[in-house]
């Protein structure tokens, strides 16, 4: 659990985090694990596809100050069995395990040349989010 570094420029006139600021730091997360399971950007050039969003929504629960101490539990909640449609769920959690906001994106994969989805996935990709963590509700659909 690494907690997050939040900065003077993430706060909206009220102290608290700005609501795009949420999206943003989801993004690099999944970005960062996705890394981890061997989709990096080196390799998405290289086979050429990257992911795309249909959908991102945050439910805003407490606030999130510069002096908070969140970190972000980024989970596969719904998957395709051939892993080309997800959904992610992004918990910021407190260290005292208080929710503060649930974000959810659902996307799938595009192709950069064709600009289509990309079906089948390339096998990284099915290998990576398969190693993804899951919530405890995780379903294929």
């Amino acid at each position: 659990m690494e907690f997050l570094n939040l900065r003077w420029a993430d706060l909206d006139p009220n102290f608290h985090l700005r609501h795009s600021v949420y999206y943003d730091l989801a993004a690099q997360e999944r970005i960062a694990i996705l890394d981890r399971y061997g989709i990096n950007a080196a390799v998405m050039i290289d086979q050429h596809f990257g992911p795309v969003l249909f959908k991102e929504e945050c439910v805003f629960k407490r606030e999130i100050r510069l002096s908070s101490r969140i970190y972000i539990d980024t989970k596969v909640l719904k998957m395709k069995r051939d892993a080309s449609f997800w959904v992610i769920q992004h918990s910021f959690i407190a260290e005292t395990d208080t929710l503060h906001a649930l974000l959810k994106v659902e996307g799938s994969w595009m192709d950069t040349i064709k600009r289509k989805l990309a079906r089948p996935v390339p096998p990284i990709v099915l290998e990576g989010m398969e190693n993804f963590p899951k919530t405890a509700d995780f379903e294929y659909i």
